[in-house]
Protein backbone atom coordinates (compact mmCIF):
# COMPACT_ATOMS: atom_id res chain seq x y z
CA UNK A 1 0.00 0.00 0.00
CA UNK A 2 1.31 3.44 -0.90
CA UNK A 3 2.08 6.06 1.77
CA UNK A 4 -0.84 8.17 0.56
CA UNK A 5 -3.28 5.24 0.86
CA UNK A 6 -2.15 4.46 4.41
CA UNK A 7 -2.46 8.10 5.31
CA UNK A 8 -5.97 8.35 3.90
CA UNK A 9 -7.10 5.21 5.74
CA UNK A 10 -5.98 6.60 9.07
CA UNK A 11 -7.47 10.06 8.76
CA UNK A 12 -10.81 9.29 10.49
CA UNK A 13 -9.03 7.84 13.52
CA UNK A 14 -6.58 10.78 13.60
CA UNK A 15 -9.47 13.19 13.44
CA UNK A 16 -11.25 11.51 16.35
CA UNK A 17 -8.11 11.45 18.49
CA UNK A 18 -7.15 15.00 17.63
CA UNK A 19 -10.63 16.31 18.23
CA UNK A 20 -10.92 14.55 21.59
CA UNK A 21 -7.61 16.03 22.70
CA UNK A 22 -8.59 19.48 21.51
CA UNK A 23 -12.01 19.32 23.18
CA UNK A 24 -10.35 18.14 26.39
CA UNK A 25 -8.13 21.18 26.25
CA UNK A 26 -11.10 23.43 25.70
CA UNK A 27 -13.24 22.02 28.50
CA UNK A 28 -10.44 21.44 31.04
CA UNK A 29 -9.38 24.87 32.39
CA UNK A 30 -6.15 25.59 34.23
CA UNK A 31 -6.97 23.51 37.38
CA UNK A 32 -6.89 20.35 35.19
CA UNK A 33 -3.14 20.78 34.74
CA UNK A 34 -1.02 18.38 36.76
CA UNK A 35 -0.21 19.54 40.33
CA UNK A 36 -3.27 21.79 40.37
CA UNK A 37 -2.33 24.18 37.56
CA UNK A 38 -0.41 27.37 38.17
CA UNK A 39 1.18 27.71 41.64
CA UNK A 40 -1.46 28.57 44.20
CA UNK A 41 -4.39 28.04 41.79
CA UNK A 42 -7.56 26.52 43.29
CA UNK A 43 -10.94 25.47 41.88
CA UNK A 44 -13.65 28.06 42.44
CA UNK A 45 -17.28 27.16 43.06
CA UNK A 46 -18.51 30.29 41.35
CA UNK A 47 -16.99 32.88 39.00
CA UNK A 48 -15.47 35.83 40.78
CA UNK A 49 -13.42 38.84 39.71
CA UNK A 50 -9.73 38.07 39.80
CA UNK A 51 -6.58 40.13 39.51
CA UNK A 52 -4.63 40.12 36.28
CA UNK A 53 -2.88 36.75 35.84
CA UNK A 54 0.84 36.54 36.47
CA UNK A 55 2.99 36.12 33.39
CA UNK A 56 3.22 32.48 32.35
CA UNK A 57 6.57 30.79 31.94
CA UNK A 58 5.81 29.08 28.64
CA UNK A 59 8.93 26.93 28.82
CA UNK A 60 7.29 25.10 31.76
CA UNK A 61 4.42 23.89 29.57
CA UNK A 62 6.55 21.18 27.99
CA UNK A 63 6.73 19.46 31.37
CA UNK A 64 3.02 19.66 32.17
CA UNK A 65 0.01 17.44 31.45
CA UNK A 66 -3.75 17.74 30.89
CA UNK A 67 -6.46 15.20 31.63
CA UNK A 68 -8.23 13.60 28.67
CA UNK A 69 -11.00 11.21 29.72
CA UNK A 70 -9.26 10.59 33.04
CA UNK A 71 -5.88 10.01 31.38
CA UNK A 72 -2.96 12.41 31.78
CA UNK A 73 -1.64 13.57 28.40
CA UNK A 74 1.58 15.61 28.03
CA UNK A 75 0.84 19.07 26.68
CA UNK A 76 3.32 18.65 23.75
CA UNK A 77 1.31 15.56 22.69
CA UNK A 78 -1.92 17.52 23.00
CA UNK A 79 -0.49 20.28 20.83
CA UNK A 80 0.50 17.67 18.28
CA UNK A 81 -3.11 16.44 18.34
CA UNK A 82 -4.34 19.94 17.69
CA UNK A 83 -2.00 20.20 14.73
CA UNK A 84 -3.43 16.93 13.37
CA UNK A 85 -6.94 18.25 13.83
CA UNK A 86 -6.03 21.33 11.87
CA UNK A 87 -4.78 19.19 9.01
CA UNK A 88 -7.87 16.93 8.95
CA UNK A 89 -10.80 19.04 10.03
CA UNK A 90 -10.07 22.14 8.02
CA UNK A 91 -12.45 24.94 8.96
CA UNK A 92 -13.78 23.11 12.04
CA UNK A 93 -10.28 23.17 13.52
CA UNK A 94 -10.46 26.93 13.72
CA UNK A 95 -13.40 26.60 16.14
CA UNK A 96 -11.53 24.02 18.24
CA UNK A 97 -8.32 26.05 18.31
CA UNK A 98 -10.24 29.18 19.23
CA UNK A 99 -11.79 27.34 22.18
CA UNK A 100 -8.39 26.09 23.25
CA UNK A 101 -6.88 29.56 23.02
CA UNK A 102 -9.61 30.83 25.29
CA UNK A 103 -8.43 28.73 28.23
CA UNK A 104 -4.71 29.32 27.91
CA UNK A 105 -3.22 32.33 29.75
CA UNK A 106 -2.38 35.25 27.48
CA UNK A 107 1.09 36.53 26.86
CA UNK A 108 1.82 39.97 28.32
CA UNK A 109 1.35 42.77 25.82
CA UNK A 110 4.48 44.16 24.25
CA UNK A 111 4.31 47.55 25.87
CA UNK A 112 3.02 46.71 29.33
CA UNK A 113 5.03 46.71 32.53
CA UNK A 114 3.60 43.47 33.90
CA UNK A 115 5.29 43.35 37.29
CA UNK A 116 7.20 40.23 38.24
CA UNK A 117 7.58 39.02 34.67
CA UNK A 118 9.33 35.71 34.20
CA UNK A 119 10.49 36.62 30.72
CA UNK A 120 14.20 35.94 30.36
CA UNK A 121 15.81 37.99 27.59
CA UNK A 122 12.76 37.74 25.34
CA UNK A 123 12.88 40.18 22.40
CA UNK A 124 9.92 42.46 22.04
CA UNK A 125 8.22 41.69 25.35
CA UNK A 126 7.75 44.81 27.43
CA UNK A 127 10.19 46.73 25.26
CA UNK A 128 12.89 44.18 25.97
CA UNK A 129 15.72 43.51 23.56
CA UNK A 130 17.57 40.29 24.12
CA UNK A 131 21.35 40.13 24.18
CA UNK A 132 23.18 37.65 21.97
CA UNK A 133 23.75 39.91 18.98
CA UNK A 134 26.78 42.17 19.06
CA UNK A 135 24.86 45.31 18.08
CA UNK A 136 26.13 48.21 15.95
CA UNK A 137 28.86 49.18 18.45
CA UNK A 138 32.43 48.05 17.88
CA UNK A 139 34.85 47.00 20.59
CA UNK A 140 38.01 49.14 20.46
CA UNK A 141 40.27 48.48 23.45
CA UNK A 142 40.70 46.95 26.90
CA UNK A 143 43.15 48.43 29.41
CA UNK A 144 43.85 46.31 32.49
CA UNK A 145 44.56 48.87 35.20
CA UNK A 146 44.83 46.08 37.77
CA UNK A 147 48.03 44.82 36.15
CA UNK A 148 49.76 48.16 36.75
CA UNK A 149 48.15 49.23 40.03
CA UNK A 150 50.14 48.74 43.24
CA UNK A 151 47.70 50.41 45.67
CA UNK A 152 44.80 48.08 46.62
CA UNK A 153 42.74 51.05 47.81
CA UNK A 154 42.61 52.43 44.25
CA UNK A 155 39.64 50.51 42.94
CA UNK A 156 35.93 49.91 43.33
CA UNK A 157 35.31 52.19 40.34
CA UNK A 158 31.57 52.63 39.95
CA UNK A 159 31.32 55.88 37.98
CA UNK A 160 33.36 57.83 35.44
CA UNK A 161 32.97 61.13 33.58
CA UNK A 162 35.04 63.25 31.26
CA UNK A 163 36.44 66.40 32.85
CA UNK A 164 38.24 67.58 29.73
CA UNK A 165 40.10 66.18 26.73
CA UNK A 166 42.08 63.18 27.98
CA UNK A 167 41.01 63.83 31.58
CA UNK A 168 38.53 61.80 33.63
CA UNK A 169 37.13 61.67 37.15
CA UNK A 170 36.47 58.14 38.47
CA UNK A 171 34.34 57.55 41.57
CA UNK A 172 35.11 54.74 44.03
CA UNK A 173 32.18 53.04 45.76
CA UNK A 174 34.26 52.23 48.83
CA UNK A 175 31.96 52.58 51.84
CA UNK A 176 34.73 53.80 54.15
CA UNK A 177 36.39 50.42 54.49
CA UNK A 178 39.59 51.36 52.62
CA UNK A 179 39.57 55.12 52.96
CA UNK A 180 37.29 58.19 52.78
CA UNK A 181 34.62 58.81 50.14
CA UNK A 182 36.76 59.66 47.14
CA UNK A 183 37.25 59.91 43.40
CA UNK A 184 40.40 59.68 41.30
CA UNK A 185 41.58 61.82 38.43
CA UNK A 186 42.89 59.85 35.45
CA UNK A 187 44.67 61.08 32.36
CA UNK A 188 45.15 59.47 28.96
CA UNK A 189 46.94 60.54 25.81
CA UNK A 190 45.59 57.82 23.52
CA UNK A 191 42.52 56.36 25.33
CA UNK A 192 44.34 53.05 25.37
CA UNK A 193 46.13 53.48 28.71
CA UNK A 194 44.90 55.44 31.73
CA UNK A 195 47.13 56.88 34.47
CA UNK A 196 46.11 58.12 37.96
CA UNK A 197 46.56 61.88 38.26
CA UNK A 198 45.31 62.77 41.74
CA UNK A 199 42.53 62.10 44.23
CA UNK A 200 39.50 64.07 45.47
CA UNK A 201 38.28 63.33 49.00
CA UNK A 202 34.65 64.27 49.55
CA UNK A 203 33.60 66.06 52.74
CA UNK A 204 30.43 67.49 54.26
CA UNK A 205 29.45 71.16 54.12
CA UNK A 206 31.89 71.90 56.96
CA UNK A 207 34.82 70.30 55.19
CA UNK A 208 34.79 67.28 57.49
CA UNK A 209 35.21 63.76 56.07
CA UNK A 210 31.92 61.88 55.99
CA UNK A 211 31.17 59.68 58.98
CA UNK A 212 27.61 58.86 57.89
CA UNK A 213 26.89 55.91 55.62
CA UNK A 214 27.66 56.61 51.96
CA UNK A 215 27.52 54.28 48.96
CA UNK A 216 28.82 56.35 46.00
CA UNK A 217 27.86 55.09 42.55
CA UNK A 218 27.76 57.56 39.62
CA UNK A 219 29.50 60.90 39.09
CA UNK A 220 28.99 63.68 36.54
CA UNK A 221 30.67 67.04 35.95
CA UNK A 222 28.29 70.01 36.08
CA UNK A 223 28.70 73.05 33.79
CA UNK A 224 29.99 75.07 36.79
CA UNK A 225 32.79 72.55 37.35
CA UNK A 226 31.20 70.98 40.41
CA UNK A 227 30.61 67.25 40.73
CA UNK A 228 27.18 65.67 41.02
CA UNK A 229 27.21 62.15 42.40
CA UNK A 230 24.75 59.59 43.71
CA UNK A 231 24.70 57.54 46.89
CA UNK A 232 22.49 54.45 46.94
CA UNK A 233 21.56 54.66 50.60
CA UNK A 234 20.84 51.65 52.79
CA UNK A 235 17.79 49.42 53.00
CA UNK A 236 18.86 47.46 56.06
CA UNK A 237 16.44 47.45 58.97
CA UNK A 238 17.81 49.65 61.72
CA UNK A 239 20.17 51.36 59.26
CA UNK A 240 17.81 53.07 56.83
CA UNK A 241 19.53 55.72 54.72
CA UNK A 242 17.69 57.40 51.86
CA UNK A 243 19.35 57.55 48.44
CA UNK A 244 20.42 61.05 47.41
CA UNK A 245 22.13 63.14 44.76
CA UNK A 246 24.97 65.23 46.18
CA UNK A 247 26.68 68.24 44.63
CA UNK A 248 30.30 68.91 45.64
CA UNK A 249 32.95 71.43 44.65
CA UNK A 250 35.95 70.32 42.55
CA UNK A 251 37.94 69.88 45.76
CA UNK A 252 35.19 67.67 47.25
CA UNK A 253 33.31 69.94 49.67
CA UNK A 254 29.56 69.35 49.76
CA UNK A 255 27.32 72.09 48.37
CA UNK A 256 23.84 70.59 48.61
CA UNK A 257 21.75 67.43 48.48
CA UNK A 258 18.77 66.44 46.36
CA UNK A 259 16.21 64.02 47.75
CA UNK A 260 14.60 61.18 45.82
CA UNK A 261 10.79 60.70 45.77
CA UNK A 262 9.53 59.40 49.12
CA UNK A 263 8.39 56.08 47.67
CA UNK A 264 12.02 55.37 46.69
CA UNK A 265 13.08 55.48 50.34
CA UNK A 266 13.35 51.94 51.78
CA UNK A 267 11.40 50.84 54.85
CA UNK A 268 13.82 48.11 55.95
CA UNK A 269 11.39 45.26 55.18
CA UNK A 270 11.94 45.12 51.39
CA UNK A 271 8.31 46.03 50.79
CA UNK A 272 8.80 49.67 49.83
CA UNK A 273 11.54 51.70 48.19
CA UNK A 274 14.87 50.50 46.92
CA UNK A 275 16.21 47.07 47.71
CA UNK A 276 19.38 47.33 49.80
CA UNK A 277 22.38 48.22 47.64
CA UNK A 278 20.12 48.63 44.59
CA UNK A 279 19.35 52.35 44.45
CA UNK A 280 20.25 55.05 41.87
CA UNK A 281 23.29 53.32 40.40
CA UNK A 282 23.24 55.32 37.17
CA UNK A 283 22.93 59.06 36.58
CA UNK A 284 23.50 61.47 33.70
CA UNK A 285 22.91 65.11 32.74
CA UNK A 286 20.61 66.66 30.12
CA UNK A 287 19.68 70.15 28.94
CA UNK A 288 23.20 71.53 29.28
CA UNK A 289 23.42 70.30 32.84
CA UNK A 290 20.07 71.66 34.03
CA UNK A 291 18.50 68.21 34.37
CA UNK A 292 19.77 65.07 36.09
CA UNK A 293 18.41 61.64 35.20
CA UNK A 294 18.88 58.61 37.44
CA UNK A 295 18.13 54.94 37.02
CA UNK A 296 17.64 52.42 39.81
CA UNK A 297 19.89 49.37 39.70
CA UNK A 298 16.86 47.20 40.40
CA UNK A 299 13.11 47.49 40.76
CA UNK A 300 11.58 49.26 43.72
CA UNK A 301 10.35 46.66 46.21
CA UNK A 302 6.69 47.53 45.59
CA UNK A 303 7.03 47.42 41.79
CA UNK A 304 7.44 43.67 41.35
CA UNK A 305 10.07 41.00 41.38
CA UNK A 306 13.68 41.80 42.05
CA UNK A 307 15.94 40.69 39.21
CA UNK A 308 17.15 37.09 39.24
CA UNK A 309 18.67 34.62 36.80
CA UNK A 310 15.15 33.88 35.54
CA UNK A 311 13.29 37.12 36.11
CA UNK A 312 13.71 40.57 34.64
CA UNK A 313 13.04 43.72 36.65
CA UNK A 314 11.15 46.97 36.11
CA UNK A 315 13.52 49.85 36.85
CA UNK A 316 12.52 53.47 37.28
CA UNK A 317 14.18 56.34 35.39
CA UNK A 318 13.72 59.61 37.29
CA UNK A 319 14.27 63.19 36.04
CA UNK A 320 15.31 66.02 38.36
CA UNK A 321 15.31 69.77 37.78
CA UNK A 322 18.63 70.82 39.27
CA UNK A 323 17.60 74.42 39.85
CA UNK A 324 14.72 73.49 42.15
CA UNK A 325 16.06 70.09 43.19
CA UNK A 326 12.69 68.47 42.51
CA UNK A 327 11.82 65.36 40.54
CA UNK A 328 9.83 66.24 37.42
CA UNK A 329 8.98 62.98 35.62
CA UNK A 330 9.63 59.28 35.77
CA UNK A 331 9.54 56.31 33.42
CA UNK A 332 10.00 52.54 33.58
CA UNK A 333 12.28 50.25 31.58
CA UNK A 334 12.61 46.49 31.72
CA UNK A 335 16.13 45.31 32.58
CA UNK A 336 17.12 41.82 31.45
CA UNK A 337 17.06 38.84 33.77
CA UNK A 338 20.02 38.51 36.09
CA UNK A 339 21.25 42.03 35.47
CA UNK A 340 21.19 45.42 37.12
CA UNK A 341 21.23 48.85 35.48
CA UNK A 342 24.59 50.32 36.46
CA UNK A 343 25.10 53.47 34.40
CA UNK A 344 23.24 56.04 32.35
CA UNK A 345 24.85 58.36 29.81
CA UNK A 346 23.38 61.07 27.58
CA UNK A 347 24.84 62.34 24.33
CA UNK A 348 24.72 65.91 23.06
CA UNK A 349 21.34 65.23 21.41
CA UNK A 350 19.77 64.03 24.64
CA UNK A 351 19.78 60.36 23.66
CA UNK A 352 20.14 58.06 26.67
CA UNK A 353 22.41 55.02 26.86
CA UNK A 354 22.05 52.42 29.60
CA UNK A 355 24.56 49.85 30.83
CA UNK A 356 23.27 46.52 32.14
CA UNK A 357 25.41 43.87 33.80
CA UNK A 358 25.09 40.77 35.93
CA UNK A 359 27.21 37.99 37.37
CA UNK A 360 26.35 34.40 36.46
CA UNK A 361 28.05 31.95 38.78
CA UNK A 362 27.46 28.93 36.55
CA UNK A 363 29.37 30.36 33.58
CA UNK A 364 33.03 29.51 33.01
CA UNK A 365 35.23 28.09 35.74
CA UNK A 366 34.44 30.61 38.48
CA UNK A 367 31.47 32.50 37.09
CA UNK A 368 31.36 35.28 34.50
CA UNK A 369 29.78 38.67 33.97
CA UNK A 370 27.42 39.52 31.16
CA UNK A 371 27.03 43.14 30.09
CA UNK A 372 25.21 45.05 27.39
CA UNK A 373 24.84 48.69 26.36
CA UNK A 374 21.41 49.83 25.19
CA UNK A 375 19.99 52.99 23.68
CA UNK A 376 16.73 54.04 25.34
CA UNK A 377 13.62 55.46 23.71
CA UNK A 378 11.22 57.15 26.14
CA UNK A 379 8.72 58.24 23.49
CA UNK A 380 5.31 56.75 24.18
CA UNK A 381 6.27 55.66 27.70
CA UNK A 382 3.98 56.61 30.58
CA UNK A 383 5.09 59.17 33.15
CA UNK A 384 4.79 57.34 36.48
CA UNK A 385 6.09 60.08 38.76
CA UNK A 386 4.10 60.00 41.98
CA UNK A 387 2.81 56.48 41.33
CA UNK A 388 3.85 54.71 44.49
CA UNK A 389 3.54 51.21 43.00
CA UNK A 390 3.32 49.96 39.42
CA UNK A 391 0.18 47.98 38.53
CA UNK A 392 1.22 46.37 35.24
CA UNK A 393 -0.64 48.69 32.88
CA UNK A 394 2.19 51.18 32.37
CA UNK A 395 3.71 51.64 28.94
CA UNK A 396 7.46 51.28 29.29
CA UNK A 397 10.45 52.80 27.59
CA UNK A 398 11.91 50.67 24.82
CA UNK A 399 15.56 49.89 24.25
CA UNK A 400 17.77 48.81 21.36
CA UNK A 401 21.05 46.96 21.68
CA UNK A 402 24.19 48.97 20.99
CA UNK A 403 26.85 46.52 22.14
CA UNK A 404 26.95 43.10 23.79
CA UNK A 405 30.19 42.31 25.62
CA UNK A 406 29.55 38.61 25.00
CA UNK A 407 30.98 39.24 21.53
CA UNK A 408 34.40 39.99 23.03
CA UNK A 409 36.23 37.48 25.21
CA UNK A 410 37.19 37.19 28.00
CA UNK A 411 34.15 38.39 29.92
CA UNK A 412 34.20 42.12 30.76
CA UNK A 413 34.13 41.77 34.58
CA UNK A 414 31.90 44.02 36.69
CA UNK A 415 31.09 46.90 34.32
CA UNK A 416 29.67 49.91 36.18
CA UNK A 417 30.42 53.30 34.60
CA UNK A 418 30.00 54.98 31.19
CA UNK A 419 31.68 58.14 29.89
CA UNK A 420 32.30 59.72 26.52
CA UNK A 421 35.64 59.96 24.78
CA UNK A 422 36.60 61.67 21.51
CA UNK A 423 35.07 61.07 18.09
CA UNK A 424 36.87 58.88 15.60
CA UNK A 425 37.72 59.99 12.05
CA UNK A 426 34.56 58.30 10.74
CA UNK A 427 32.30 60.22 13.12
CA UNK A 428 31.71 57.50 15.68
CA UNK A 429 31.97 58.36 19.38
CA UNK A 430 34.27 56.52 21.77
CA UNK A 431 32.51 55.30 24.91
CA UNK A 432 34.62 54.44 27.97
CA UNK A 433 33.33 51.66 30.22
CA UNK A 434 34.98 51.23 33.63
CA UNK A 435 34.70 48.19 35.88
CA UNK A 436 34.35 47.83 39.64
CA UNK A 437 36.69 45.23 41.14
CA UNK A 438 34.89 45.52 44.49
CA UNK A 439 38.35 46.24 45.94
CA UNK A 440 39.10 42.54 45.57
CA UNK A 441 42.20 40.77 44.29
CA UNK A 442 40.00 38.25 42.50
CA UNK A 443 38.48 40.84 40.14
CA UNK A 444 39.86 43.18 37.50
CA UNK A 445 39.72 46.93 36.98
CA UNK A 446 39.31 47.51 33.25
CA UNK A 447 38.90 50.57 31.09
CA UNK A 448 37.00 49.26 28.06
CA UNK A 449 36.50 51.34 24.93
CA UNK A 450 33.58 50.88 22.53
CA UNK A 451 32.92 52.84 19.32
CA UNK A 452 29.28 53.92 19.14
CA UNK A 453 27.60 55.04 15.87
Amino acid sequence: MSRSARSTGRRPMQAVLALSVAVALAVNPAPAVASGGLPGAQLATAPAPAPAPAALNWSDLVHREIVVGGVKVPIPAAIAGIAAAAAVLGGLSVVVLHAVAGVLPPLPSAGSSQAGSSEQDVPGVGGNTAPGVAGPGEYANRFDFSAANTDPAVGGFSGIDQVGPGSYIVLSDDKGEHGPVRAYHFSTADHETFTPAGVVEFTDVHGTPYTEYMDPEEIRVLPNGNFLWTTEGSGKLGKIVAPQLIESTPDGKEVRRIDVPKYHVPNGFSTRGIHHNNGPEGMTLLDDGRTAVTIEENSLAQDGRKTSAKHSSLNRITFYDLESGRSTKEFVVRVNAGRGATSLLADEDGELYMLERGFFKDLGENGENKAEIYKLDLSGADDVLGKKALNGTEKMASKSLVFDFASKRPHPDNTEGLAWGPRSSDGRRLMIVVTDNNLSDSQKTYFHSVLVP
